[in-house]
């Protein structure tokens, strides 16, 4: 999952970050979402991810909000579209 999000990190197009995750502040970081999700393929391993919570807090909490990233490897596969579909499913059970 740290390397796939990483990837998406050090492009610069997608996420605010500045700097990679590592294997703590990378636990740390998935640890404190609401949800994470991922795209497991049995012959690669993880393939993508999302994770999600909520957009503010107060009355806004209601309102989600999601990051996905899938391996650059992978892309063109519509694993970010199941992605997607999970995560909606998600939002509504939390």
């Amino acid at each position: 999952m740290i390397a796939i999000w990483n990837e998406v990190v050090e492009t610069g197009d997608a996420f605010p970050q500045e700097y990679p995750l590592t294997r703590d502040t990378g636990a740390e970081f998935f640890a404190s979402q609401t949800y994470v999700g991922v795209a497991v393929d049995e012959r690669v391993g993880v393939v993508g991810l999302y994770i999600l919570h909520p957009n503010n807090v107060g009355r806004c909490g209601h309102i989600a909000n999601a990051s996905y990233a899938v391996s650059s490897a992978c892309r063109g596969q519509h694993i970010g579209e199941k992605l997607v579909l999970d995560c909606l499913e998600q939002a509504r059970l939390h």
